[in-house]
């Protein structure tokens, strides 16, 4: 295998198909000393390069892991120089684009494939871990597909296919579990600092919350891993949420009530009755809606006297 473009996610495939028998000959990066530091990475004898082409050439597999923009480009780059063998399996690990940003591969007589490992690649080291059990999904050739399974099967990994007019959807979903959880978390802990939590205990509150969430998906799947006031039906709460959030936190609000919206049907599914899904739906539609704060909720204020 030649690796073209050995950054976070060409390491760590790299090491763990190294560490399994399948020998890496050529690592490719922009510069000389990440190409030597990928090749030490990687291990097994693996040539640092510069050279994409070049690279390709020495490989029976070429495995494209530059971002995702510069796929097709170098794609074509190194089909120009007549870098891809006749019969080379070429595949790229893009969650977005399919096999189809290869075209100039498979038209030197290579078969193409795109294979993505739904997994987090902050840290190389730690996520050759995570690779085993971790769900692939790859689409392309007919011809190439026996040879991606068995490479994300030579990975501990658990092969599942998927439909090439597929790719976008498919990361947009990974997009939304993975990273924009990292945003509502942020974001997340921008409130509880706000409500006085001390910057330092914010995100170490909240992450024992999410671990426990992440468990009861695997547990128990949806829709019965919701909790929370919109599973309740507790119009009550939504309403004291909204109402801090126009009066401290607006910009927060909107975001509040799409994702509020997008909750209901999924409480719905889980048992929420008619009538409280649809307050629910109300509430969550009109920003006027909201009902003016309630002073005895306010910090710094008392009730006043009947």
């Amino acid at each position: 295998m030649a690796i073209v473009g050995a950054g976070m996610v060409g390491r760590t495939v790299g090491l763990c198909l190294t560490r399994r028998g399948v020998r890496v000959v050529a690592v490719t990066c922009r510069t000389s000393s990440r190409a030597d530091d990928a090749a030490r990475f990687v291990g097994g004898g693996a040539v640092a390069l510069t050279d994409a082409a070049a690279a390709a050439t020495r490989g029976e597999i070429v495995l494209l892991t530059t971002p995702d923009d510069a796929i097709a480009e170098v794609c074509a780059a190194i089909a120009a120089r007549g870098g891809f063998r006749r019969g080379a399996l070429v595949a790229h690990t893009s969650g977005a684009l399919s096999s189809e940003a290869l075209a100039p591969a498979r038209a030197c007589g290579a078969a193409t494939a795109s294979l993505h490992p739904l997994q987090t690649f902050a840290n190389p080291a730690e996520a050759v871990g995570r690779l085993p059990g971790t769900r692939w999904f790859y689409e392309g050739e007919e011809s190439a597909l026996a040879r991606v399974r068995a490479l994300i099967e030579a990975c501990a990994g658990v092969p599942i296919p998927l439909r090439t007019d597929g790719k976008a959807l498919y990361h947009a979903g990974a997009v939304l579990a993975c990273n924009y959880a990292v945003t509502l978390t942020a974001r997340a802990v921008g409130l509880l600092t706000a409500a006085g939590v001390p910057a330092a205990e914010a995100l170490p509150a909240l992450v024992p919350l999410l671990a426990g969430t992440l468990g009861n998906l695997e547990r128990v799947g949806l829709p019965r891993a919701l909790t929370g006031p919109i599973a309740r039906g507790d119009t009550a709460t939504v309403e004291r949420h909204l109402a801090a959030l126009a009066r401290a936190h607006p910009e927060d609000a909107a975001l509040y009530r799409l994702l509020g919206a997008a909750t209901v049907p999924l409480a719905a599914a889980k048992g929420l009755d008619a009538e409280r899904a649809a307050a629910l739906r109300r509430l969550l539609s009109d920003p006027t809606t909201a009902p003016s704060p309630d002073p005895a909720l306010t910090p710094g204020t008392t009730r006043p006297s009947p």
